[in-house]
């Protein structure tokens, strides 16, 4: 039975490297977590986790600073 558990749960987190040539190519990664994307984006110095709602559309910085444009959140995580 835990082994039936442990795939399931497994099978439900999808994780996403679309890499340099992607129309996403500040992402290194995205992370399926059902109505939520988590995001690592490429900073200048470093990388920075954002989230993506699926339900309320809207990008979120770690503090919950929240916005509709990718671009502006990752520029604000960033700074």
């Amino acid at each position: 039975m835990h082994a039936a558990v442990a795939a399931a749960v497994m099978a439900s987190a999808l994780t996403l490297y679309p890499g340099r040539n992607s129309e996403y190519s500040g992402v290194e990664a995205i992370t399926d977590r059902g109505p939520i994307l988590e995001m690592i984006v490429r900073c200048p110095t470093g990388t920075a986790i954002i989230t993506y709602s699926k339900v309320e559309k809207l990008y979120c910085q770690p503090n919950l600073r929240c916005g509709r444009d990718m671009g502006s959140v990752i520029r604000r995580s960033c700074g």
